[in-house]
């Protein structure tokens, strides 16, 4: 083994290592070493590779500016290098940066070219992750129609490769642009969807998260019919969500969620005119916030509470 094979093979034991500690001015200060070695024997593809992990380690520092900068670079290389397997991959991590930085502008050109060459490649998942990306964006531009088409089109892709974690989550994004649309009734069913899938996988802080979000949309949804008698479907739905969250919020030890769900318990109990259920639910959940150290959500809590009539 020659001594530059040797000498590489060293830092990038170090940079695993110190990436594994956090350690990343360590990482960085190794894979600038890495980089120059790469330089000096003409492999312009490691170096490539190598300014790629760079720009990475920048971004999981918390550095956007640096991160950009390298990305850059790195995408010039593969262009040079005509890896168009790399340039794919660095447009799209250049266009979750610029999203990061909010440069949405930016972040659309850049994903949009990522998505084209998968497409050329015949990169399913490559195409199925840009298109999650690019709804992302347009859910930030408060843009969802054009949200819920790249939405779907990632869930498909989903599908197709049958891929259930990325359909889980592109699921509950697809959902959240319905519901910025007003439209809670369509919501309802990829998060249905998503939270059998958390349950299947056994994540229960991911699918605690979703039963609340069908809680409050069953919730909206009744109180949008009120005073029609349907609403009390809706209600029932809520409160049998919310008892499913709470259970998952008790076993994770989260309190502050379990005291949320409290009041949301309660809002709905009240709509179904179960007043003295409603206000018992919130006098635990004033106790629980005392009890955590949030004053102000004690307060409000207790003056809801006297508007009740308690």
């Amino acid at each position: 083994m020659s001594a530059d094979v040797q000498e590489q093979t060293r830092l990038l034991r170090e940079v695993r290592l110190a990436l594994q500690e956090n350690n990343y001015p360590q990482a960085i200060h190794s894979l600038q070493q890495i980089i120059a070695l790469a330089q000096a024997r003409g492999d312009a593809g490691a170096v490539g590779r190598h300014t790629a992990s760079l720009a990475l380690t920048y971004q999981r520092q918390g550095d956007l500016a640096q991160a950009l900068h390298y990305f850059q670079q790195a995408l010039a290389l593969a262009r040079q290098e005509g890896d168009r397997f790399s340039e794919d991959g660095l447009l799209g991590n250049l266009g979750n940066l610029y999203r990061e930085a909010g440069r949405y502008p930016e972040a659309i050109d850049s994903l949009t070219q990522a998505l084209a060459i998968a497409a050329d490649l015949g990169d399913l998942r490559g195409r199925g992750l840009w298109l999650s990306h690019l709804g992302l964006v347009y859910d930030d531009l408060r843009r969802p129609e054009q949200a819920v088409a790249f939405h779907t089109g990632a869930v498909d892709i989903a599908r197709t490769l049958h891929d259930r974690a990325s359909l889980a989550a592109r699921l509950a994004y697809l959902g959240n642009s319905y519901i910025a649309l007003g439209r809670h009734g369509q919501a309802l069913v990829p998060f249905r969807e998503a939270v059998a899938l958390y349950e299947e996988a056994g994540k229960p802080a991911e699918l605690a998260l979703r039963l609340g979000i069908l809680g409050n949309l069953h919730a909206h949804i009744g109180r949008g019919l009120l005073p029609d008698p349907a609403a009390g479907e809706h209600f029932r739905q809520a409160l049998e969500y919310y008892q499913r969250t709470m259970e998952l919020a008790r076993s994770l030890s989260d309190h502050l969620t379990e005291a949320e769900l409290l009041r949301s318990l309660a809002s709905v109990l009240w709509s179904l005119g179960h007043a003295a259920d409603a206000r018992q639910h919130l006098a635990v959940a004033q106790q629980l916030y005392a009890a955590l150290g949030q004053p102000h959500k004690a307060a409000e809590t207790a003056a809801i509470l006297r508007q009740l009539g308690t």
